[in-house]
């Protein structure tokens, strides 16, 4: 896996986090401090942590956190434009947790994967001088002035769509498990999060095969474990937070696509 590009948050390689939270006062509400240029999104939570060792294929919020954080660059703005490595780094780190998801989820990483090497190869293109790809917006306006989304079928609008379309299951999913009553069992939160989104783009045979297959899905708390690994109560603030980055990520990308008219993209 590729780094993750850090925000101001301590150098660690597996955290737990074991004492008190500090909130800082850039949040999403208010302005980000001028000279402050790395931290560009969200409330940030400042955890006071030890380091412990982790696999480096292990599922930690704190480096998805820090990816989406990232990639969001300026947190008050609707409109804020997207860093497109950033993004790829934020799902890098999430490929992590369907590992732990079992076969199910492959329906996911295998097409996330697939899409995140495309647009990798695109960002890779850019160079010192010439960037058109280094923010989403910038890509989609790059390749429609030049007419490449209808002569190239695997260009950068087309590919990020359907990561986009995962992308708001995912958020579901996710804030779901933290939301819901432990009544809830994985599988109903998976498939209310699926019915919600990604079941309207899949075909009778997809839909059939992931809704059987959510049954399969680790319990509440084993997903805990693998999400939290110990320290849920710790890390529930960032967790949160991490959350409202990624659909804050989400609605800028589903507008701009609107006022493209490009949400329907074959």
């Amino acid at each position: 896996m590729d780094s993750i590009i850090r925000v101001d948050t301590p150098e660690i390689d597996g955290t737990a986090f074991d004492g008190p939270s500090r909130l800082r006062t850039d949040s999403i509400t208010k302005s980000t401090p001028p000279d402050r240029k790395d931290i560009r999104s969200a409330d940030v939570i400042e955890p006071v942590v030890k380091t412990t060792h982790a696999s480096p294929g292990e599922f930690h919020v704190l480096s998805v956190y820090e990816a989406f954080v990232a990639a969001l660059k300026e947190s008050q703005n609707p409109k804020s434009p997207i860093g497109t490595q950033n993004y790829i780094n934020g799902y890098r780190e999430l490929i992590k947790f369907f590992d732990q998801l079992g076969y199910v989820f492959k329906f996911v990483k295998d097409d996330v994967v697939e899409k995140l090497t495309i647009l990798q190869e695109f960002v890779d293109k850019d160079t010192i001088d010439t960037k058109h790809f280094d923010t989403i917006q910038k890509a989609i306006d790059y390749e429609t002035e030049n007419n490449l989304i209808k002569t190239n079928p695997n260009n950068f609008a087309r590919t990020l769509l359907r990561l986009h379309r995962a992308l708001i299951f995912i958020e579901e999913f996710l804030r779901a498990l933290s939301d819901r009553p432990l009544s809830d069992s994985t599988a109903t939160i998976a498939s209310n999060a699926y019915n919600s989104t990604l079941y309207h783009h899949h075909g009778f045979f997809i839909r059939t095969t992931v809704k059987v297959g959510f049954h399969a899905l680790p319990s509440r708390k084993q997903l805990d474990e693998v999400i939290f690994h110990g320290h849920k109560s710790d890390m529930m603030d960032q967790y949160k937070i991490f959350i409202k980055t990624i659909k804050q990520i989400y609605d800028t990308i589903e507008a701009y696509y609107a006022e493209k008219n490009y949400l329907q993209l074959p």
